[in-house]
């Protein structure tokens, strides 16, 4: 009899869990593992086929108990169970030969874990090509790029999302990495230590869609990767959601106002009529934080952990994962619905250039390739011009001063190396906002964006012909 305590804040819990997230995993692996069984000799063929038969009609008339029925310390056992009084207790046993709850467990997971994290691949993959998509759209729209929180240079809408959608791929393709820790068979592992019994543990992982299995039997129990590593780039993902909704709330702030965002994205106040609060890009954050909260405690959770078959590798912080998974999706919905509809202000983009002198680089590098003088001579004068509000007297003067004779530019040429067109369309290195340099940003995204969407098609195959060996694997058992 266990304590009710224990019962209520563990038993009972992670039979809930099992019941709400891993059915469908947990009945394909009973398949795959019979099919195994049978195909080896392990169990023979009468066996096998009133067992197979009777785990068909448990799928499906089985009513899973509200909650754990009492002294039953998980779902199996009750699963195991219910199967002995269908096909009689000695033969419902044999299903469980050559596993442990350890190794059938842990695949259970796996298989649950990697189709949730590639349903979130598949949305971050439509967010990656809409946001390829915007930054194509925005790349003749001008906007001020900060650092340190300050006016630095004019660039392009384009220049700027695209700088973000870089990451975003970047962030995509670590999260189908961290899949592959995942998209491995553990079952045969059996406890720790394998099975004497002669199990095809490759054809098992075939029948289950994964590409292989983890080989060495302890390491197949005790390893955590196949959980931290997603957890790490989900949270990753997800701290560059809140960094970019940080900027973007800061360009959209009163003060700023270089972008904004439609009606059906902001709030109002109940007491201040002027108000318009850009409240989604709020929303990402906290949406983003409280994923990325919940991935962290996963990785935090393996802190000096033995490295051996534990809880803290099971239901519990499995579901946790998987459950912020939803927050994560949300998220990414709302960043998408952002990026797409943000405006930019080209009348502020301008009164910050000209108020802050933000294209007074260009100025500097015109000196330089104009006259004919070092970057630091060129540097000075415009410093001088800067600090004087644009005096280009002072500009003059202060070549003069540097360089013991007077600058040549006339007022019209000055003008034209300030204009903020004029600094955009200059910068054609690799990666530059003119358009000679964002085709070869465009076409990297464009490649990472066709990588990603090859890696996840090849998962999606390899699911479906599983789903139908193992259909047709099954129909020999119980035919």
């Amino acid at each position: 009899m266990f304590s009710p305590v224990y019962e209520t804040r563990v038993l009972d819990a992670g039979y809930r869990n099992w019941k709400r997230l891993y059915l469908d995993e947990f009945w394909a692996v009973q398949r795959a593992h019979l099919a195994g069984l049978a195909e080896r000799g392990i169990v023979d063929a009468a066996t096998a086929r009133a067992v197979g038969r009777a785990v068909d009609e448990l799928q499906a008339s089985i009513a899973w108990p509200e909650q754990i029925p009492p002294d039953t310390e998980d779902l199996y056992f009750h699963f195991e169970k219910e199967l002995g009084l269908k096909v009689g207790h000695e033969r419902a046993a044999f299903l469980h030969t050559a596993r442990s709850r350890n190794d059938m467990d842990n695949t259970v997971f796996r298989l649950c874990l990697k189709k949730k994290l590639a349903d979130l691949a598949r949305e971050l993959l439509v967010a990656l090509c809409d946001f390829i998509a915007r930054a194509r759209e925005t790349s003749g729209d001008l906007t001020i790029l900060f650092t340190h929180g300050q006016p630095a240079n004019v660039s392009t809408m384009g220049h700027y999302l695209s700088a973000f959608a870089g990451d975003f791929a970047q962030d995509l393709r670590g999260l189908l990495e961290s899949i592959d820790a995942v998209d491995r068979s553990t079952m045969g592992a059996c406890a720790i230590t394998g099975t004497g019994f002669p199990l095809d543990r490759a054809r098992v992982a075939e029948l289950l869609g994964f590409p292989g299995m983890v080989t060495n039997t302890y390491r197949a129990i005790s390893s955590t990767h196949w959980l931290t590593r997603p957890a790490a780039a989900i949270e990753e993902l997800l701290r560059d959601y809140t960094r970019i909704a940080a900027d973007l709330l800061h360009k959209a702030s009163s003060e700023v106002g270089l972008v904004s965002f439609p009606d059906s994205l902001i709030q109002i106040s109940s007491i201040m009529p002027q108000k318009r609060n850009p409240v989604i890009i709020e929303h990402i954050r906290i949406q983003a934080g409280l994923a990325a909260a919940a991935s962290a405690s996963v990785g935090e959770l393996m802190r000096n952990v033995p490295y051996q078959d534990v809880n803290e590798a099971s239901d519990a912080p499995v579901s946790v994962l998987i459950d912020s998974l939803a927050m994560a999706s949300s998220a990414t919905a709302l960043l998408r619905e952002a990026l797409l509809n943000v405006r930019p202000n080209d009348e502020r983009v301008r009164q910050i250039a000209l108020a802050f002198g933000v294209t007074t680089t260009e100025l500097a590098d015109t000196l330089v390739r104009r006259e004919g003088i070092g970057f630091r001579d060129a540097h000075a004068a415009c410093s001088a011009f800067a600090g004087s509000g644009g005096d280009k007297a002072t500009l003059r003067a202060a070549f003069a001063k540097s360089c013991g004779r007077k600058l040549a530019l006339t007022d019209a040429e000055i003008e034209e190396a300030l204009s903020p067109e004029g600094f955009v369309a200059v910068r054609k290195v690799e990666g530059g906002p003119a358009p000679e340099g964002m085709a070869p940003v465009f076409g990297e995204l464009d490649s990472w964006a066709s990588d990603c969407a090859a890696a996840i098609a090849a998962i999606d195959a390899r699911n479906e012909e599983a789903r139908a060996a193992l259909a047709e694997a099954w129909a020999r058992i119980v035919a």
